[in-house]
């Protein structure tokens, strides 16, 4: 704002000493403007040089690791929350084989903290390597954030280069027809480095460029450059063979990668000369300790609410209740979630001991003996010990259906759980509104085209792909027709005003030549912006906010399309009023007030037209078309109740309650599961009640149908919409629900094929009769989904 400011008071400054040069005279307003105008200017450059001394008085590896620990340490904390409670995780470390000695491969267990140790431990004749693998919610990137912060602090000892964390899912593979070993994908990845290093810790490429080479590049998440089903995963592969075979490969690296996606990896292609940390689950008792933290920190004690919860994870480590809360981020998940408030008041917090009553040990045996076929007969059934029994229920499909609807439950208390323990205002945005618009996004997922292989998109594409966050790629969010044809109406408008305009000055003149490249080139714009691929339209700039000679570059973006604005509009404004005064004059003092009142009207149309101003957040859009339709994206998005007009503080807002992670320039779901939870929602709220609907209505019109044979008819032709919606309701809900959508369709269909027999009316009423029941069993249980 204060350059803005300054170049207001330079302009006005000038103006006013332009105005005042026939009489010989300096007006003491204009002096005063300029003066300030000319302070300011002086005060950005000294800002400059000063900021250009400290980087090199520092050094460049010096500047970029405080930029680092600034970061990650914000990162980290933010993660953690605002108990700062660490989970004590331990790993397996696998040394590296061979070495001058040629020794085998050594492994041990070790602490969360001792592995920047064992990674300066590690020989360094070719750079160090190091792969942490994990189950999903095991800590990889957690621990990804600790490694970086403390080799960032050994740094200083001049034990290793600077660290830098980088997420791999942005890194967009290499160039067509270059293979990993060319110069070609050297040159490429290299240039995502030092695009994604200058991005997120905000400093100059230049500066990236002189210390990246000796950087240690810890790459997470190596299983996310391909989809989540992908087996032969080609970008990982191409990055993995890269790292082995490029002559100019770097040396010092970590990567993190779920295991069972580097276990399909690591027979072809390892990580050449790499150690491996693999996280271990946590213990009973490790948790133990940590939910008791936890509960001290959130509710000031009572940490024997918890006692239950514990022993039965400990009486059984292979049920439902253990399977869910055995990695950090779960056991994370239900410490926050037992903090959130009940509906009975703000002081009333919910009692962990619910979750063994309904998924314990006790609640699956006895759910197993009440429904499953698996079970033995019942005289042999009761002549079995209790262990016996317990042990056959926990190998059944339903011990992992139970696993499955307590981290459902787990999930819907987050949100709230989040508001609760948020730092900031916490009456900004409630519960219901925040789940919304995070489904919402969750649910704003692109894939390839190249992948359908010539066939029709499915909700099974999706299911593979991950939620984009980038503003610049959300405008379908707000209605994909609707925001083309604002946006095409914005830019038809421009062009029409300058038409206008050039018309009413000058005529039907020779003049209107002039004028002609410029209502083209706006015209085209309007032309334009009906794509919807916007790639190759305007200016875009994604991410934070980088630095050029230490001025933040946001800032210099904002000074050149501000001036554009001003310069040009006002400019443009000084021409029209002096065609439309129509007098003759020798010098600026001549010009009547009209023509600068145009000259101030055409400069602040500039500054609308160009859009100087933008959502200052980790992930933002500035400028061109982008930019025009992601402001067109916002307001109709509001208008239409669907996101907040102020999309940038919410997102701000919500990586401050832990909902979201800032993972290089952009801002992502805080885990995995929680974003695939929240698509899941998002898409429940469409299928479940058409489903539900459909059954109902599929029903209802066989009753009332005037013969057997049309009834028949009509059960089958609504069993075949019935079926499209279950198909799809498979991915997104629990399994009791799919089971009973089954159940559903195959009792209408056996009540259409007695229809359509020479089946007994009693037969038939039966069968009727058992249909009904089905369908109000699956309305029953997709009702809490509704």
């Amino acid at each position: 704002m204060g350059s803005v400011l300054g170049l207001l008071a330079v302009i006005a400054g000038a103006v006013a000493l332009f105005r005042s040069l026939p009489r010989g005279d300096v007006d003491p307003f204009g002096a005063l403007m300029g003066g300030l105008g000319a302070l300011l200017a002086g005060l950005g450059l000294v800002f400059t040089v000063l900021q250009y001394r400290r980087e090199r008085e520092s050094g460049a590896e010096g500047t970029l690791a405080k930029a680092v620990r600034r970061h990650e340490q914000s990162q980290y904390d933010n993660v953690l929350g605002p108990s700062r409670v660490v989970m004590p995780v331990r790993f397996r470390f696998t040394s590296p084989p061979g070495g001058p000695e040629g020794r085998p491969e050594s492994v041990s267990e070790a602490e969360w903290e001792d592995v920047a140790d064992l990674y300066l431990a590690l020989p360094d004749s070719g750079g160090r390597r190091l792969v942490v693998t994990g189950g999903p919610g095991g800590g990889k990137s957690l621990l990804a954030k600790a490694l970086t912060l403390q080799l960032a602090a050994r740094h200083v000892e001049g034990a290793c280069g600077v660290p830098v964390l980088l997420p791999l899912w942005s890194w967009t593979g290499h160039p067509k027809g270059v293979r990993p070993a060319d110069e070609g994908l050297h040159r490429a990845f290299r240039s995502w480095l030092v695009e994604q290093v200058s991005g997120t810790y905000g400093r100059s490429p230049a500066l990236v460029e002189r210390v990246i080479d000796d950087a240690v590049l810890v790459l997470d998440g190596l299983d996310e450059m391909d989809g989540r089903e992908d087996t032969a995963r080609p970008r990982a592969r191409a990055l993995l063979t890269y790292l082995r075979d490029n002559r100019r490969r770097p040396g010092n690296v970590v990567v993190t990668c779920r295991t069972s996606a580097y276990e399909g990896l690591v027979a072809s292609v390892p990580l050449a000369g790499a150690a491996r940390a693999e996280l271990l689950d946590v213990p009973a008792e490790t948790a133990l300790s940590y939910l008791r933290r936890q509960s001290a920190w959130l509710d000031g004690g009572g940490s024997d609410r918890w006692a239950p919860l514990l022993e039965e994870i400990r009486a059984s480590p292979e049920g439902p209740l253990a399977r869910e809360l055995h990695t950090p981020w779960r056991l994370t998940l239900v410490a926050h979630a037992y903090r959130a408030g009940t509906d009975e008041g703000p002081g009333d917090h919910r009692d962990p001991a619910e979750l063994v009553s309904r998924w314990g040990r006790q609640a699956l045996l006895q759910r197993f003996e009440a429904g499953s076929a698996d079970r033995l007969p019942s005289w042999r059934w009761s002549m079995m010990p209790v262990r016996e029994r317990l042990r056959t229920a926990v190998d059944s499909p339903l011990a992992e259906e139970m696993r499955a609807e307590a981290e459902e439950y787990l999930m819907s208390l987050y949100v709230r759980s989040a508001l609760e323990s948020h730092p900031g205002p916490r009456r900004r945005y409630d519960a219901e509104r925040v789940g919304a618009w995070l489904a919402l996004l969750a649910g704003h997922r692109e894939i390839a085209v190249d992948r359908l292989a010539g066939r029709h998109v499915s909700l099974q594409d999706f299911v593979l792909a991950r939620a984009s966050l980038a503003p610049h790629r959300l405008w379908p969010l707000g209605g994909r027709r609707l925001v083309r044809v604002v946006d095409v109406a914005l830019a038809a408008a421009v062009t029409l005003l300058v038409a206008g305009l050039a018309f009413a000055t000058v005529g039907l003149s020779v003049d209107l030549a002039m004028c002609a490249l410029l209502i083209l080139a706006t015209g085209l714009s309007a032309i334009e912006a009906w794509r919807e691929d916007l790639s190759r339209v305007g200016v875009l700039h994604v991410g934070a906010p980088r630095r050029l000679l230490g001025v933040p570059a946001h800032r210099l973006v904002r000074i050149d399309r501000l001036a554009f604005g001003l310069f040009n509009g006002g400019g443009y404004g000084l021409a029209v009023g002096y065609h439309l005064v129509g007098e003759t004059v020798t010098g600026p003092a001549d010009l009547s007030a009209a023509v600068w009142g145009a000259a101030a009207a055409g400069a602040v149309l500039g500054l609308v037209v160009a859009g100087p101003w933008s959502v200052e957040t980790w992930s933002t859009v500035k400028g061109g078309a982008h930019g025009r339709r992601y402001h067109v994206f916002l307001v109709c998005a509001a208008l239409r109740r669907r996101l907040p007009l102020r999309l940038g503080r919410f997102l701000d807002w919500a990586h401050e309650g832990g909902l979201l992670r800032v993972d290089g320039m952009s801002y992502r779901f805080r885990h995995d599961e929680f974003e695939q939870y929240l698509w899941r929602r998002h898409w429940r709220s469409r299928l479940v009640p058409a489903v539900v609907d459909a059954a109902l209505g599929v029903f209802l019109e066989a009753d009332d149908a005037p013969d057997r044979q049309t009834a028949a008819r009509l059960i089958r032709e609504g069993i075949h919409e019935f079926g499209e919606y279950s198909r799809a309701l498979t991915l997104v809900c629990p399994l009791g629900v799919t089971r009973a959508v089954r159940v559903a369709e195959d009792e209408l269909a056996s009540w259409a094929a007695q229809l359509g027999s020479g089946t007994t009316a009693s037969e038939v009423a039966e069968q009727r009769r058992l249909a009904w029941r089905a369908v109000l069993t699956l309305h029953e249980r997709a009702e809490p989904l509704c």
